[in-house]
């Protein structure tokens, strides 16, 4: 069976989904008058990971990441926010106690709430900043396989910062960078993630 790399399949889905919106803009109509309540978006990108290396097993810290996401406006600056993101894998080891390295693979994803402020400072143009908690699992895969693999689930803060550009008032445009940290043995380290986002109110 053919395999989609994590960057590939990032991309497909950011050109599928931006696709999505500006038909369902088209199918709209005209734009609404206010803000709407409720909004559905889509992100991927590029991400890094910081993980242990060791000099007997390949170490790759970066891939790609896919992020959907739900929100709801409080206000016309003040959101709430429910993402689910897979932060694709990483490559990387640790020492045991004993002295034996080991290597393999992490794989990361999680489910966060934030809550977010929106700044326009032109037309059409917004500043958003994020803040909120997520409940982070990762797995860990030995490459040895006698030594099977792990997983741990933490909750771990969730950060984020973007720029966006509203194509209508119901379709938005944009660049975000966001942060969290994971775990997993001894191992634990920030996940960055810098990708494109589409977003539909309703």
């Amino acid at each position: 069976m053919t395999q989609i790399r994590p960057k590939v399949f990032a991309s497909l889905v950011l050109r599928r989904a931006a696709g999505w919106l500006l038909a369902g803009a088209a199918l709209t109509g005209a734009p609404l008058a206010g803000a709407a309540d409720f909004s559905i978006g889509v992100g991927g990108g590029a991400d890094r990971g910081r993980v242990d290396c060791v000099a007997s097993f390949p170490c790759d810290r970066s891939s790609a990441y896919a992020k959907l996401y739900a929100g709801y406006q409080l206000g016309q600056t003040i959101d709430l926010q429910v993402v689910y993101f897979d932060g694709g894998s990483f490559k990387g080891g640790d020492t045991t106690p004993l002295g034996t390295e080991f290597g393999g693979k992490f794989k990361v994803n999680g489910l966060g709430l934030s809550a977010g402020y929106r700044w326009a400072f032109a037309p059409a143009w917004s500043l958003g900043a994020r803040a909120g908690l997520a409940r982070v699992r990762t797995h860990f895969d030995h490459a040895n396989p006698v030594w099977g693999s792990a997983s741990q689930t933490t909750t771990q803060p969730l950060l984020g910062i973007g720029i966006a550009y509203a194509i209508t008032p119901t379709i938005r445009l944009g660049l975000d960078y966001d942060m969290t940290r994971f775990k997993v043995h001894t191992t634990r380290g920030p996940l960055q993630m810098l990708g494109l986002a589409a977003q539909f109110s309703f």
